[in-house]
């Protein structure tokens, strides 16, 4: 068994109303706050709550939008607002790309020298700009972790920021904040996490504890995509499948990102394909492609999934899940194939070629290269 390194000094609220206990953790002094919101969030009236739950506890509150597709120029304009505005506390309020901006804007403008006196002498140290997220939809909590992914302008790739001391104070998981987003939005981020928690099983960085969150995220989630399938005005089931995508992050966090992660990134850098729709449509080609180097996982799988695999072989219960995956997007109404979604098939070797370089490849059950990157790419057109 690998090393287990495990600490969250995050903490984590997660309820209805939670929302309301922002002033409390974010401004219990009257600090000076910057809200990054993204603008889908501003449009759905989920950034005024935020600023109207904390305006008359903080000592002023600037609200900085960026787009959906937040990336290293919005980092930097960000970092100048807080450095201006010589903000105390980030509040970021959106979906994965503007809340991994959101705390790299708190991780870029702490280096503010402070003075105090301590025991008859001069201490100096650097005033820490906290850090608080607000998710409004199902997404993974990038908070938690010591790594953000952040597109860079430059090449519209996603690279690595890491710091192990730069993290989320709190993440506020509020099902309330749903309410207003779309049933495709919420299916798309239910699935990643689904996804992600499939590539945190199988990896070689996988544990008792992350397989324990990995495969409850693989049960929660499922289980309420299925029932959204049936009932997509039912607002309980997606709070439901925010706490499904809050255990998918803990189980990233106690193990690794893969397969599906790496080809969803490459098919967002180079084809502007979200991130949460390609790891969706991944998925089933990524489960087949471990089909044989992780069988004997796949039957923890498929009773995650609700299949029955008694008296089956090991290969008959993994074809099971994966035929369960398949019939949930059919059921969901997920065109399965990258062709239904305009995909160039002569992008897929550029689309491979970016998905390679992520460093938590190495700890793939079945080692991906580039061929077998395109390989399973070319399975899914």
């Amino acid at each position: 068994m690998p090393v287990l390194e495990f600490q969250i000094p995050s903490s984590i609220i997660y309820g209805d109303d939670t929302i309301g206990r922002l002033p409390e953790i974010a401004t219990p002094n009257g600090e000076k706050v910057v809200l990054v919101a993204e603008k889908k969030a501003t449009e759905m009236g989920i950034t005024n709550k935020v600023k109207r739950t904390i305006e008359g506890y903080a000592y002023g509150v600037i609200v900085y939008e960026v787009p959906t597709r937040a990336n290293t120029k919005d980092l930097f304009e960000g970092v100048n607002i807080a450095k201006n505005s010589r903000a105390d506390v980030i509040i970021g309020v959106g979906g994965e790309n503007v809340l991994s901006v959101a705390k790299a804007i708190a991780q870029f403008s702490t280096q503010e020298l402070v003075q105090e006196e301590y025991k008859s002498h001069k201490r100096f140290g650097v005033k820490k700009v906290r850090y608080i997220e607000v998710p409004y939809l199902q997404t993974v909590s990038w908070g938690i972790m010591p790594v953000t992914y952040i597109i860079d302008e430059t090449d519209n790739i996603k690279k690595p920021y890491i710091d192990k001391d730069s993290r989320a104070q709190a993440v506020i998981i509020d099902p309330g904040l749903t309410e207003e987003v779309t049933t495709e939005d919420v299916i798309f981020s239910a699935m990643e996490g689904l996804s992600y928690a499939f590539d945190a099983y199988i990896s070689k960085k996988a544990s008792p504890l992350s397989d324990a969150f990995s495969l409850k995220a693989i049960e929660f989630l499922s289980i309420n995509l299925k029932r959204l399938a049936l009932e997509p005005a039912n607002i309980k089931i997606k709070g439901n499948l925010s706490m499904g995508t809050l255990l998918a992050s803990l189980a990233i966090y106690t193990s690794a990102l893969g397969t599906t992660a790496a080809c969803a990134m490459g098919l967002d850098a180079v084809c502007n394909f979200a991130q949460p729709l390609g790891s969706t449509l991944i998925l089933p080609h990524v489960m087949e492609f471990n089909l044989t180097a992780a069988a004997n996982k796949f039957i923890q799988i498929g009773l995650a999934l609700g299949e029955k695999v008694a008296d089956i072989t090991v290969i008959e219960a993994a074809i099971k899940s994966i035929e369960s995956i398949r019939r949930m997007m059919i059921d969901l109404k997920i065109p399965s194939r990258l062709s239904e979604h305009n995909i160039n098939q002569g992008l897929l070797d550029q689309v491979s070629k970016v998905a390679a370089q992520y460093d938590f490849l190495t700890y793939l059950g079945r080692p991906a290269g580039r061929n077998e990157l395109n390989e399973i790419l070319e399975a899914a057109m």
